[in-house]
Parts: structure tokens; sequence; C-alpha cells
């Protein structure tokens, strides 16, 4: 998953996107955010934006991700809160404002039910482009439109 990641990643740079948005959900949104700060490392015009659906959102989190979510946190060129605390329809909320706020939607998608098939359902109607990193699951939300080589 990283080197598909990374290639994406570094793929979407060379296109021209600068700016990146994270969830900071713990998984597969603070990897993605962990290898965007490291090509910012290189690239000082590259901003990480956190969109997290309310406060304390990490509290859950085992110690190793509330770790992982604080540096990421910390390094972040823009943090935006959307709620005081968790509610139905919050984490919703934050997918929307992510795909309203972008281009192109990087996931990984296993093909299941949910918050990310939701979240790709809305990206589609938008006509964002969306890449897929999860190699084992093309059948859905592959976007022909834009072409990578991972």
């Amino acid at each position: 998953m990283l080197r598909n990641l990374t290639t994406t990643i570094s793929a979407l740079i060379d296109d021209d996107c600068r700016v990146f948005y994270t969830g900071m959900a713990s998984g597969f949104d603070i990897i993605a955010a962990e290898t965007v700060l490291k090509f910012k490392e290189k690239q000082s015009d590259i901003k990480l934006i956190a969109v997290v659906p309310f406060e304390e959102q990490e509290k859950s989190y085992s110690n190793e991700w509330k770790t992982r979510y604080e540096q990421v946190l910390n390094r972040c060129d823009e943090v935006n809160v959307l709620s005081k605390e968790y509610h139905a329809g919050c984490y919703q909320n934050r997918n929307k404002f992510m795909v309203d706020s972008s281009d192109y939607v990087v996931t990984w998608y296993d093909g299941k039910q949910g918050g990310t098939r939701n979240t790709l359902n809305y990206a589609q109607k938008k006509k964002r482009y969306i890449v897929n990193v999860n190699t084992e699951y093309f059948k859905e939300f592959n976007n022909s439109q834009f072409k990578m080589d991972i």
C-alpha cells in the first residue's frame, strides 16, 4: 500500500497538486498525511490541511495512533475542526468538506459498504478524480480519466 500511495502522491505533485487534505482517521488517513509530510520536507510549497470531524476525535485511538495523530496535526498548515462534539453525520460532513475542496480523491477502498463507499459515491457525483491505491480492488471507483503508473 505504501509504495502505491507514495507513487500516487508523487504523481499528483507532478501534476501540480499542492494542497492535500486529511480526515485524520487512524489508519489510511494518517498514513497518507505522513506521506504528504515527507514530500513537504523537500517541497515547501506543499500544504497539508487537517479536517477533523469533532474535537477529541482521537480519544478512542490506541496510544500509537494518538501519537501519530498529534505528530501529524502539529505539522499541518491548517486544522479545520468542524464540530465541538461527536454527532450523527459528523464523519459524512468531514468527508463532504474534503471532496468539495478537492479535485482528486485518493483512497484505499476494498469494496465494503460504509463511509468510504458513500464518500466515493459523492465524489463521483461531484465529478472528482478518484484514485484507489488498493491494487487488490479495482472493480469500482477507478477513474479512467486519471491514469497513473502505480
